[in-house]
């Protein structure tokens, strides 16, 4: 029959010595399993708070935006509603850039993206009154060639004025460019390249010669989308099995779990055998 034990009652010995150094190497690691738990926890809740909950934003999670427009004469009606809608819809923050030959700061940074929805009324089709007709253009006097550069430039000095310390663009233009525009781009692009500010394109269907230009000055991880029409607007995160999971989070999680077992393991309370 076993008798009753009361695990909380220490073990009476007559030479406490012979367990001084086990105690002082229990002491030790149960202290270094403490802290490597607490260092795992809040290692978890950094990575946690760190998460942006949208899946693959335009905008890089992160950084302070500037949405950068073509409104010059060669770029169609709604061609570039499909991304501000899926800017809106993410509730991405952005600031606006509109240019042709010149270009000028239409939102500030950090504006909610739902503000630019009002916009495209100008251009959809379906906005059209009784006569067929869409409203008037308030870009009708300002639409003419594309320089690209002008656009970067004015978006690149907003950056800066803000005192923003990690920036980046998301162009949007058919990538109609003359000749000469193409150094003046190569040195906006090695600019924007030296301050860190990212540069993302959304290319609004341009010939093949157009977009292997641009290509060559940016690279191809540049691009939110294929050439084609039919080609879907997204972030590289959202075609990379690298960002489908929050893989630091599942890592740190991963070794939280890891200490908790060993902790249980090496420091769980001796049990005695009757």
């Amino acid at each position: 029959m076993a008798l009753p034990f009361d695990f909380r009652t220490p073990i009476p010995t007559t030479e406490p010595e012979r367990f001084r150094s086990a105690a002082r190497r229990t002491a030790v690691l149960r202290a270094g399993l403490a802290l490597g738990l607490v260092a795992a926890l809040a290692a978890a809740l950094v990575a946690a708070r760190s998460i942006d909950p949208r899946h693959a934003p335009l905008v890089p999670s992160g950084t302070t935006g500037m949405l950068v427009l073509d409104l010059s004469a060669s770029v169609y009606e709604d061609a570039f509603g499909q991304t501000i809608r899926k800017l809106a819809r993410s509730g991405e923050r952005t600031g606006v850039v509109a240019f042709s030959d010149a270009a000028y700061e239409l939102l500030p940074p950090g504006t909610p993206a739902r503000e630019l929805l009002p916009l495209l009324r100008f251009f959809r089709p379906e906005a059209a009154n009784t006569t067929g007709e869409l409203p008037v253009d308030p870009w009708k006097d300002f639409r003419a060639g594309t320089r690209i550069s002008q656009g970067l430039r004015v978006a690149h000095e907003t950056l800066i004025r803000e005192g923003t310390s990690n920036g980046s663009i998301v162009l949007v233009s058919d990538l109609e460019i003359l000749p000469d525009e193409v150094v003046r781009l190569s040195e906006v692009a090695a600019e924007l390249r030296q301050d860190g500010i990212g540069l993302r394109i959304v290319p609004l269907f341009p010939t093949p010669a157009k977009y292997a230009r641009i290509r060559q000055i940016v690279g191809d991880s540049a691009f939110l989308r294929e050439s084609s029409a039919a080609s879907p607007v997204a972030a590289p995160e959202g075609r990379s099995l690298r960002h489908a999971l929050p893989w630091s989070f599942v890592l740190v999680a991963l070794a939280l779990v890891l200490l908790l077992a060993l902790n249980e393991r090496l420091l769980g309370r001796l049990e005695v055998r009757r």
